[in-house]
């Protein structure tokens, strides 16, 4: 059995990776992730630690950079960033199977006639998507326990779920959003085991992304190149779904 079908073995390894790179005295550290943003707990949270570093360009113009050159981090921030995005997507399809059964998705418009050409059903298919999503979150928690971090722990969300037809075009814009992250986080990774680890989830991600597309008829590989997003746009883009903490609000009055 290889390590990546035992999540236990599979962090660990990242972990140790993740530390054999971090005591490199000849490494220089990329950059991704300010520490302060991450203390916040959710993706919304970040949004303060996007926009400080925005406003700061050296360039002055005030507009993002590109794949997180504008903040400072660590191989331990890019975990948890991943971590909060698997978070999300794992709580989505957790409530999506709760809110609909198989018949409502055999009864639905978008599945009806959708053939996956496997005997197995949409449904069942959705099934093992939210497991892959679970099984990354296993992982990517046990790795940042394991480098002695805090994992960030699931947000409160609202997906509004109220059809299936609803549900699967939420699910479309979750998966080609976390390809598009993962592509942008990917250059800033200084272990070696780590960018495979994320690699191996961004591939999972793409391929859910295509058969979202295609149960959505649209192209399952409509460009050449697939783009990365940066760590605002991966937050405008989730930013909806994420819930504030009301004691943030009450803190924000006092």
């Amino acid at each position: 059995m290889s390590d990546t079908d035992d999540p236990t073995a599979y962090a660990r390894r990242i972990a140790e990776s993740v530390k054999e790179q971090a005591g490199d005295g000849d490494s220089s550290r990329r950059t991704f992730l300010s520490r302060s943003a991450l203390a916040g707990g959710t993706l919304l949270a970040l949004g303060a630690g996007t926009g400080a570093a925005a406003s700061h360009n050296e360039d002055g113009s005030g507009e993002t950079p590109a794949n997180f050159d504008d903040v400072g981090g660590t191989d331990l921030d890019v975990l948890n960033y991943a971590l909060t995005l698997e978070n999300l997507e794992n709580a989505f399809y957790r409530e999506g199977l709760e809110t609909f059964d198989e018949e409502d998705f055999e009864d639905s418009d978008a599945v009806s006639e959708y053939e996956t050409g496997t005997g197995e059903s949409v449904y069942e298919y959705v099934e093992t998507l939210g497991e892959h999503e679970a099984a990354h979150v296993e992982v990517l928690t046990e790795a940042v326990t394991l480098l002695g971090g805090d994992p960030e722990p699931e947000a409160t969300y609202d997906f509004e779920l109220e059809t299936v037809e609803g549900f699967l075009a939420t699910a479309q814009v979750l998966e080609n959003t976390g390809v598009a992250a993962y592509a942008g986080a990917a250059p800033f990774v200084e272990s070696p085991d780590l960018l495979s680890a994320a690699l191996s989830i961004h591939s999972v991600e793409a391929r859910h992304a295509a058969f979202l597309n295609d149960v959505n008829g649209e192209s399952t590989f409509p460009d050449a190149f697939d783009p990365s997003l940066s760590q605002q746009e991966v937050l405008d883009a989730v930013a909806p779904f994420i819930e504030e903490d009301d004691d943030d609000d009450d803190d924000d009055d006092d």
